[in-house]
C-alpha cells in the first residue's frame, strides 16, 4: 500500500467515530472471552483474600450485569445525543466545515467507545453465570471487572458533560484549528516530495530543466477536491518513465472532469500511456477539502469563523478577533520560513517535478479579504488586521511577500477611509497602518 493511501486512510479514520469505539469493543469481547476462562482455570478459593472481589451467588451476579449493561447502554445513547447537538450548534454558529474538528476529537471517540465496550462485555459474560443447582458457577473476577468498568464509565460521564462544554466553546475550536495550521505549515507542499535542488545551482531553474521536452496533458477522470498528491509515487513513476512532470493543480483545488492536473514533459515523441495513467492516479480527489497538504483550508476555516462571528445575527467581534490572532500567527510562521523549491529532485539528483507551493498573496485572499470586507462598523477588527499584517511584513523574509502585504493594507486602509466618519478612528487606523509605505502621510 502506498503512503498516499495510508495518508488518506488515516485521515478518514481520525474523523470517524467509529474506529475508536470499535476497537475498544473489540477489546471488550476478548477480555469478556479471557476471564470467564480464567475464572473456570483457577477457580475462586484464591480470591477470597482479595478485598472488594464479587462474592455473591448466581443470581446477584446476573442483576449486577444486567444493571450495569442497561446503564451503559442508557447513557451511551445520552452521550450521542449529546454529541450530535453539539454537532449541530458547531454547524449553526462555526460552519459547516468546522464539523470535521469536532468528528476528529478524540475524547468523544473514547467515551462513546467506553460505553459500547462496557455494555458489551457484560452482555458477553452474562451467559457464563451458571445458576443450576448440581453446577452452579460464578465468573468472580470478569463480574468484579464489570463492576470495575462502570466506576469508569461514571468518571467517563463527568469527564464527558466537562469536555463538550470546553469543545463548543468557541476559543477551543479555534485553538483546534490552529493547531491543525500549524501541522500542516510544518509540512509545507511540496516539501516532502523528493529533493531540494542546491541552491547554488543554476540548472534547476524552470526554462532549463524543461528546454527541448514535449509536453503531453494529463487531465482528470472525475470531478472534486484534490484531497492528496502521492508525491512519493509521483516522483518513483517519474524517474521510471524518464520524465519531468509539472502540477498544474494544488492541493486544496476543484477539478472539473478531463480537465488538465498535470502536464508530462519528455524528451521523446510521446507520453506513454501506463506513465500518463500512473501520474493521474496519484491525484486522490474527494467531495471536501482536507488539511493534508492544503495549508489554505485552515486559513479558510478561521476566516469563515471571524466572518460568521461578525454578521449582524451573530455580532461577536471578539471572536473574530481571537480568529485574526491566530490567522497572525500562521501568516509570521509562513512568511519566516524557508519555501521549498518548485523544481524536486529525484534519488540521483535528476529533475523530476515541478510544483508550485502556496503564495502568501493566496493566503491573505483566502484568510484576510473575508474579514476585511465583513469587518463593517467593527473598527477593533480593521485595527487588528493592520496590526498583524505590519507583524508580518517585519518578517517576511521575500520581496513579493512584502508587496502583497503593502497591496492589502492599502486596500484595507482605503477602505476604512470609506466608510469611517470619526476622526479618531481614522487616528487609530493611521497609527495601525504606519507600516504601509506612503500611507502614514496620508489624510485617512
Amino acid at each position: 500500500m502506498n503512503m498516499g493511501v495510508i495518508a488518506q486512510l488515516w485521515d478518514r479514520i481520525r474523523e470517524s467515530l467509529w474506529f475508536i469505539p470499535g476497537l475498544l469493543m473489540l477489546g471488550a469481547t476478548g477480555l469478556a472471552t479471557v476471564t470467564p476462562w480464567l475464572d473456570r482455570l483457577l477457580g475462586d478459593a484464591w480470591l477470597q483474600e482479595i478485598p472488594l472481589i464479587y462474592s455473591a451467588g448466581p443470581t446477584g451476579a446476573r442483576a449486577v450485569l444486567s444493571t450495569i449493561a442497561t446503564s451503559m447502554i442508557t447513557i451511551a445513547g445520552v452521550v450521542f445525543s449529546m454529541t450530535v447537538v453539539s454537532l449541530q450548534l458547531a454547524s449553526s454558529q462555526f460552519g459547516p466545515r468546522l464539523l470535521r474538528t469536532f468528528l476528529r476529537d478524540r475524547g468523544n471517540q473514547v467515551v462513546l467507545g467506553t460505553y459500547a465496550g462496557v455494555f458489551l462485555y457484560c452482555i458477553l459474560v452474562l451467559p457464563n453465570v451458571d445458576g443450576s443447582d448440581d453446577a452452579s458457577f460464578v465468573p468472580r473476577m470478569a463480574v468484579t471487572i464489570a463492576i470495575a468498568l462502570a466506576v469508569l464509565g461514571l468518571g467517563m460521564l463527568i469527564y464527558f458533560i466537562h469536555h463538550v462544554a470546553q469543545s463548543i466553546h468557541a476559543d477551543g475550536v479555534i485553538r483546534a484549528v490552529s493547531a491543525e495550521l500549524e501541522e500542516v505549515l510544518d509540512t509545507l507542499f511540496p516539501e516532502r516530495i523528493g529533493d531540494d535542488p542546491d541552491e547554488s545551482s543554476a540548472s534547476t531553474d524552470d526554462e532549463s530543466v524543461t528546454e527541448g521536452k514535449a509536453s503531453f496533458p494529463v487531465r482528470s477522470e472525475s470531478v472534486g477536491y484534490i484531497r492528496y498528491i502521492d508525491g512519493e509515487r509521483l516522483i518513483e513513476t517519474a524517474a521510471r518513465g524518464d520524465v519531468l512532470v509539472r502540477i498544474e493543480k494544488q492541493p486544496g483545488s476543484f477539478v472539473f472532469a478531463d480537465e488538465v492536473v498535470a502536464t508530462i514533459l519528455t524528451p521523446g515523441p510521446a507520453a506513454s500511456d501506463t506513465v500518463i495513467a500512473e501520474v493521474r492516479s496519484v491525484f486522490a480527489l474527494g467531495n471536501q477539502r482536507t488539511a493534508l497538504q492544503d495549508l489554505a483550508f485552515s486559513f479558510d476555516q478561521l476566516a469563515e469563523m471571524a466572518a460568521r462571528a461578525l454578521s449582524p445575527g451573530i455580532n461577536d467581534p471578539t471572536t473574530a478577533l481571537h480568529c485574526i490572532d491566530r490567522i497572525g500567527a500562521g501568516l509570521l510562521g509562513f512568511a519566516a520560513r524557508r519555501l521549498p523549491a518548485r523544481v524536486r529532485l529525484d534519488a540521483d539528483g535528476v529533475p523530476r517535478l515541478i510544483a508550485e507551493s502556496v503564495a502568501l498573496t493566496d493566503l491573505l485572499r483566502t484568510a484576510v479579504d473575508p474579514i476585511a470586507r465583513c469587518a463593517g462598523p467593527h473598527l477593533e477588527v480593521t485595527e487588528r488586521l493592520l496590526i498583524i499584517l505590519g507583524m508580518t511584513y517585519e518578517q517576511a523574509r521575500r520581496p513579493e511577500d512584502q508587496r502583497c502585504l503593502e497591496l492589502q493594507g492599502r486596500w484595507i486602509v482605503e477602505d476604512a477611509r470609506s466608510r469611517l466618519d470619526i476622526e479618531a478612528d481614522r487616528m487609530r487606523v493611521r497609527a495601525a497602518a504606519a507600516w504601509v509605505p506612503s500611507t502614514e502621510d496620508e489624510a485617512i
